[in-house]
């Protein structure tokens, strides 16, 4: 098998610079109706829309990585809808070691590295209270170890949307929770527009510390941000160069992870799950959208040269949802494909794992480090050049310890190598596992946070004048590729805008309704439902509906329940 080849990369490259710009018009368009509904006075409205633009700008590559213009009309939002409270003066916290950590996520969950960084942290950073605010959590559970971990640390956890309201209420609820943090820390998605609003008034907000996990894509905070913490190196240097964001308020804070304890010997944790002693195990853990198809090529197919081999060798994949394309290479392999479904108990398939094996083409570091925590080898699929670096799996730790390989042949001919060479294999992993915990874990990494703590609190203040005023597109190198390998389809503006319809005022929701219904045909009626009915009381009736459903069934004919259906 073949290398991504050079032909395809230079056809992404064509459909890129041929989208690149239609998407910029798109996003151009979002922004100017942003701006209108501002200047008449509509700021929710205002608000939800530029929530759409900044949705669309991530899905949608338009060539940028913040927009100075989007941030702006969030800046003039925040300023004419939350007063300025004369009794507050929260340059009085600046240069004062922060107690009181106020950490601001749009949605917290059981997996997923932003919720296991967010957790990892309050329980490291132990001398200080770390409360939460969620402003768009919705239906999903706050998973039960990130509460216990607030909770320890004497803080508290606020769900905006929990109660009624819309985007500038919220916005006004978090400007409000923050009068009482000497720090705020901003964990947010790429869309979310409430902070911005909430700390519109700069030299009335606590310092802003802004975690940058979407490095690799656009996002909005910049305007607000003091510092910027980011993950890894290729991060850091798009930061100062595509959001210009200041050398001095850029600063390295590595992903933490827990201390790692290997309770097993590999070959004990491959017997416990059923695996013979003398098996070869590679594994590989992300979410499903991590492994695409390219050229017609799975990650399964990637895999079956060596797997045909090595008939000792099995690959373990956690994460895939639909593995369909994934069958030939299952069958080809005796089934020495094996995958699984998201799931938190994988110590154990870490502590049996002889190689790791990175997902492609979207890389998953935290499932690297954590791998590499272990004292496994770690190998990289990357066949980009030097200036597409923020799509490698680059961090600190991984950086020249993992190894990347450009082309399919050379991923078979390490792999291969690392199988056979177990003296090779053994001090490259021991390596790894020694510059991982040198940054990721315990006092090591603690150091790092209060790097970021000091520069948060003594860098001079962010003012409007630090900001650029104009978005500007570009068409190069890594923008060419995003498309391609971080988004498995493109995504008609019209499917964001419903999927935001519940959070737009009555009369632009049933108006936006019913233009999508006269070009698309008859739409799901419960988009008209505000956003804070929906999560907390339509969708409990649902359940208790669906529960009554079930009750009765039990005791009356299935006939009986026409109603129902």
């Amino acid at each position: 098998m073949e290398r991504i080849a050079s032909d395809t990369l230079n056809l992404w490259q064509e459909e890129g610079s041929r989208l690149i710009p239609q998407n910029f018009e798109v996003f151009r368009n979002l922004v100017a109706r942003t701006r209108d509904f501002v200047q008449r006075g509509e700021h929710n409205t205002a608000a939800v829309y530029a929530e759409i633009a900044a949705l669309y700008a991530t899905e949608q590559h338009c060539g940028l990585f913040v927009s100075p213009e989007l941030e702006q009309i969030l800046l003039t939002i925040g300023r004419q809808t939350i007063p300025i409270d004369v009794t507050l003066n929260k340059n009085s916290s600046c240069n004062k070691a922060p107690r009181n950590i106020l950490h601001v996520s749009t949605a917290v969950m059981g997996v997923g590295g932003h919720s296991r960084m967010l957790w990892r942290w309050i329980g490291q950073d132990t001398e200080r209270s770390h409360s939460l605010v969620l402003t768009r959590q919705g239906l999903h559970e706050i998973p039960q170890f990130l509460s216990d971990a607030v909770n320890n640390s004497h803080g508290r956890i606020y769900a905006l949307d929990k109660s009624i309201g819309n985007l500038v209420s919220w916005a006004k609820k978090l400007r409000e929770i923050a009068a009482s943090a000497d720090l705020v820390v901003l964990h947010i998605w790429s869309y979310d527009v409430i902070p911005t609003i909430a700390f519109a008034n700069r030299e009335q907000s606590p310092p802003i510390i802004f975690v940058d996990y979407g490095d690799h894509c656009f996002w909005q905070g910049v305007s607000i941000s003091d510092v910027v913490a980011n993950l890894r190196e290729s991060g850091m240097r798009l930061s100062q160069e595509r959001r210009g964001i200041a050398s001095d308020r850029t600063v390295m804070l590595p992903i933490i992870l827990n201390p790692t304890q290997r309770i097993l010997s590999r070959t004990e944790a491959k017997r416990q799950l059923g695996f013979a002693e003398d098996s070869f195990v590679l594994l590989s853990i992300a979410r499903s959208l991590k492994y695409r198809t390219i050229d017609g090529v799975s990650f399964a197919d990637a895999h079956v040269p060596l797997l045909e081999k090595y008939d000792r060798a099995i690959l373990i994949v956690i994460g895939p949802v639909d593995t369909e394309e994934w069958s030939a290479a299952i069958q080809r392999s005796q089934g020495r494909i094996i995958v699984f479904g998201q799931r938190e108990d994988t110590a154990v398939f870490y502590q049996a794992t002889d190689i790791y094996v990175d997902s492609f083409p979207f890389v998953s570091i935290t499932s690297l480090l954590e791998a590499g925590s272990y004292g496994t080898p770690l190998v990289s699929r990357y066949p980009y050049s030097n200036a597409s670096k923020i799509l490698s799996a680059d961090a600190p730790g991984l950086t020249d310890n993992s190894i990347l390989v450009p082309n399919l042949q050379e991923y078979t001919a390490v792999l291969s190598r690392l199988v056979e060479d177990e003296e090779f294999r053994l001090s490259l992993g021991e390596t790894t596992r020694q510059a991982i915990a040198e940054k990721h874990i315990g006092s090591n990494w603690q150091r790092c946070l209060e790097d970021v703590y000091f520069r948060a609190t003594t860098v001079p203040r962010l003012t409007i004048t630090s900001i650029p005023t104009a978005d500007r597109m570009f068409v190069g190198e890594p923008d060419v590729f995003l498309q391609k390998v971080f988004s498995s389809r493109n995504i008609e503006i019209e499917e964001i805008i419903q999927s935001r319809l519940r959070l737009m005022p009555l009369e632009h929701r049933f108006s936006s309704w019913v233009k999508l219904v006269k070009k698309h045909g008859f739409g799901r009626l419960n988009v008209l439902l505000p956003e804070w009915f929906y999560c907390h009381y339509y969708h409990r009736l649902q359940k208790w509906r669906a529960l009554l459903k079930k009750r009765l069934c039990q005791y009356l004919p299935a006939q009986s329940f026409k109603p129902f259906k």
